[in-house]
């Protein structure tokens, strides 16, 4: 009996898998703010978030409510970034495009990305993106990654004294075949609000 529940079980994850499209977004404009003591907060904002297709299906509807439930009330961002303390999530509509921002502080830049040599007042500040899975956009610091990134390391690089880190990634760049969540979201937010 436990062999054929783990088969039923395992059957349902695997449809519900082949189901669901996948979540993603445009763009991710981060900041980050750094006092002496290597403590800080920042943001992360998610632009155009959109149901990327599965297998040529449509899966917004499913996309948009494991948002909610994973992400905004759930804590799948938390899980996933363990060096955050996530003060406030919210989505939201600008500019046509459904959003999210999700703000928090930290303990130590150093556990979440950013690398400081000896924590030398001469030494710039570094950001390795090779561990996000992104593609560089646009920094107040400066890319030292190259053209061809395989061949490069994909750094961003701040000056001596820097305190406000920002960067922007890209993480779709093909939008054919995405579908947006702004009528779901515009569904849901006149729920929460009547």
């Amino acid at each position: 009996m436990f062999k054929k529940n783990n088969l039923g079980i395992l059957l349902l994850l695997l449809i519900s898998f082949m189901l669901s499209g996948c979540l993603t977004a445009e763009f991710k404009e981060y900041v980050f703010r750094i006092n002496p003591d290597g403590s800080g907060n920042g943001s992360i904002e998610f632009i155009n978030i959109v149901s990327a297709e599965s297998e040529g299906e449509d899966a917004s509807p499913e996309d948009f409510e494991d948002l909610i439930s994973s992400y905004i009330q759930g804590n799948t961002f938390e899980t996933n970034n363990p060096g955050l303390e996530v003060t406030s999530k919210k989505i939201y509509r600008a500019y046509g495009v459904l959003n999210g921002k999700v703000e928090f502080t930290f303990k130590d830049f150093q556990k979440i990305g950013f690398y400081h040599y000896q924590r030398s007042k001469q030494a710039p500040i570094m950001f390795y993106l090779g561990s996000l899975s992104e593609i560089y956009y646009e920094s107040n610091g400066e890319y030292i990654g190259g053209e061809e990134e395989k061949y490069e390391i994909p750094m961003l690089v701040w000056a001596p004294g820097t305190s406000e880190f920002t960067f922007t990634t890209q993480l779709q760049n093909d939008m054919t075949n995405t579908h947006s969540l702004l009528d779901s979201y515009n569904e849901w937010n006149e729920g929460e609000h009547k």
